[in-house]
């Protein structure tokens, strides 16, 4: 089978709602093409396929993409400063990846209920001749939105960020300003995106805790340095006694666990070690990038 990205993520998305339809599981497709569809950002072609499910029935859903082919990545568990939110799902002969999202950062609210908040305005897409179930335009910003703030610190999603202000304060209806405003209030993320706030006139509230607030402004400062910085907050985090665990787990990935597509496969000595040493290096960086955005 051989097909380009753009095409691979467009089927992605008809297959994921097709597996919605077929077991009865509530799935809205998000951000990349859906974004693309809504003139939310510049179009792009995404490296992956993201669908967010009905919580109550996540784990249920991703059985069902396993048994349509789709496997997730061999990779250890690692700390997250916002908590998990998604897994990803790859598949052999597939140039792209799944994103299956429980949760999606950015909303602090209950995961059941910014869920039934973005089904209650669904909307459908055609893509790749199916139906696709989407959120609403005005949903689908409140998403961009999150996504753009999270990483306002690069360039593509600082632009991204300007493109839905211009679209709330020029482009969108009296309705489509609206629902992004409930959206945001439902799904507790006023807070996280009060700048849009201010900029269409609209009052908000501080509805996140102030740890979570600090998480939040944490990992918008770095999250590009991947785990790093979250393993030093679970080490800094842990009791004593649990530091020493904690440490070891960090520095050390067994070969086991080291990132592949193909679960099947053990890496060799060589590659394991050639993985520690790449990680080392990134991590020290990371820390020492941490280190001085601190001062």
């Amino acid at each position: 089978m051989s097909f380009s990205l753009s095409e691979a993520n467009e089927l992605a998305h008809a297959l994921l709602a097709q597996i919605g339809r077929e077991t009865g599981i509530r799935t809205l497709s998000i951000k990349g093409l859906v974004a693309d569809r809504y003139e939310l950002r510049k179009p792009r072609v995404a490296a992956d396929a993201d669908v967010i499910v009905d919580p109550e029935r996540f784990d249920e859903f991703c059985a069902a993409l396993d048994d349509h082919g789709w496997h997730l990545r061999v990779e250890r568990e690692v700390p997250s400063l916002l908590g998990p939110h998604s897994v990803t799902f790859i598949r052999d002969d597939w140039p792209n990846d799944i994103d299956a999202h429980v949760r999606f950062p950015g909303f602090f609210a209950d995961d059941q209920t910014v869920f039934e908040r973005l089904w209650r305005t669904r909307g459908d897409m055609e893509v790749a001749h199916a139906r696709v179930t989407v959120p609403s335009r005005g949903a689908s910003a409140v998403i961009a939105a999150l996504h753009a703030v999270r990483y306002s610190k690069s360039l593509r999603h600082a632009g991204e960020l300007e493109q839905v202000a211009h679209l709330l304060t020029d482009d969108f209806s009296v309705s489509e300003r609206e629902e992004f405003i409930d959206v945001a209030r439902v799904g507790h993320a006023q807070w996280v995106l009060r700048e849009l706030f201010d900029l269409i006139g609209e009052p908000w509230d501080v509805d996140v805790d102030p740890r979570s607030q600090q998480l939040w402004n944490i990992n918008r400062a770095t999250v590009e340095d991947g785990a790093a910085v979250s393993w030093l907050s679970s080490l800094r985090n842990a009791p004593w006694h649990r530091k020493p665990g904690v440490l070891v787990r960090a520095l050390w990935i067994s070969r086991r666990d080291i990132p592949r597509n193909d679960p099947g496969r053990m890496p060799t000595t060589r590659e394991a070690w050639a993985h520690r040493l790449l990680r080392w290096r990134r991590g020290t960086a990371a820390l020492m990038h941490y280190a001085r955005s601190r001062r």
